[in-house]
């Protein structure tokens, strides 16, 4: 499958995730558009990461006091909204014909210790 145009404004990292995935897998409307903003939450978070870089760690508090820079409790929100909407894209990992959700995920889990225990209530374990 030939890749889809990219939203517009993506940058760099954005880009490459967007053509990487839309030259691999065949996405809906909806998928799509949840690559479009986890394209553009990954470029936020390297325009974090940037400016992380280029600017102090330690900043004055609001009495004068060194603070770590608010850009790393944004870093690590960014973090944890790109790992949850690469969740809800539910890529098939390596091998898997079809992804799973992260509900999907937990509910097969579960199943998986309700028969290892009757499994082992019955002793074929």
């Amino acid at each position: 499958m030939s890749a889809l145009t990219a939203p517009e404004g993506l940058a760099a990292a954005g880009r490459s995730l967007w053509d990487r995935i839309t030259e691999d897998y065949e996405l809906s409307v909806d998928e799509l558009a949840l690559l479009g903003q986890t394209c553009r939450t990954l470029d936020e978070l390297e325009a974090i990461a940037t400016a992380l870089a280029a600017g102090p760690v330690m900043v004055p508090g609001s009495t004068g006091q060194p603070k770590a820079s608010a850009l790393f409790a944004e870093a690590r929100a960014h973090r944890l909204v790109l790992a949850k909407l690469l969740d809800q894209l539910a890529l098939p990992a390596e091998g898997e014909d079809v992804g799973k959700t992260p509900n999907q995920e937990r509910a097969s889990k579960a199943a998986n210790v309700r028969w290892d225990l009757e499994r082992r209530r019955r002793g074929t374990a």
